[in-house]
């Protein structure tokens, strides 16, 4: 069963599945403020990559998914008011010349079996071979993860991704 809107839920919203930064609800909030959890989503047919650089906010990779048959990405999935979406495209980058992401419809299935339908983003223009993500955007990632609850094992597949060692405010 495929639903967009829930029962009961105030019109004027819309489902965000955030698999990266975002997770982290102080993040979130920071672009989102009236974002609210809803559940954690399983992605399938995806898998998770750093395919752009962010070279002065996070030094290094950051999140992307993939279209990859047999594969999954766990994310957090939002109820977000319809008047914080322009902020949430301009915090993706959806509006930089080039873009940095775009728009991505997404069904993800939830804990209970139910599939819903969300807003995410992917890379524009993702680089294929792509790039390391700093230690601090990984921590981020990680803290996100295990705050909305991912499966223990996918949070040991996060943990598992090398980092660039770099950290935001650190000098090299």
């Amino acid at each position: 069963m495929t639903r967009e809107a829930e029962p009961g839920v105030a019109h004027g919203t819309f489902l965000y599945f955030s698999y990266g930064a975002s997770m982290d609800l102080d993040s979130l909030l920071r672009t989102c403020p009236g974002a609210e959890f809803q559940s954690i989503g399983r992605l399938a047919g995806h898998r998770l990559a750093f395919s752009l650089e962010s070279k002065r906010s996070w030094l290094g990779g950051v999140c992307d998914i993939v279209p990859s048959p047999g594969d999954e990405v766990w994310g957090a999935v939002w109820r977000v008011p319809d008047a914080e979406a322009q902020a949430l495209d301009e915090h993706e980058g959806v509006f930089r010349e080039p873009p940095a992401y775009e728009r991505y419809s997404v069904e993800v299935t939830i804990p209970v079996g139910d599939t819903l339908g969300c807003r995410s983003y992917r890379v524009a223009s993702p680089d294929p071979v792509g790039f390391a993500p700093s230690r601090s955007f990984k921590e981020t990632v990680l803290r996100g993860a295990r705050a909305v609850g991912l499966p223990e094992e996918y949070i040991a597949q996060l943990e598992a991704i090398p980092d660039n060692g770099r950290a935001i405010g650190a000098t090299t």
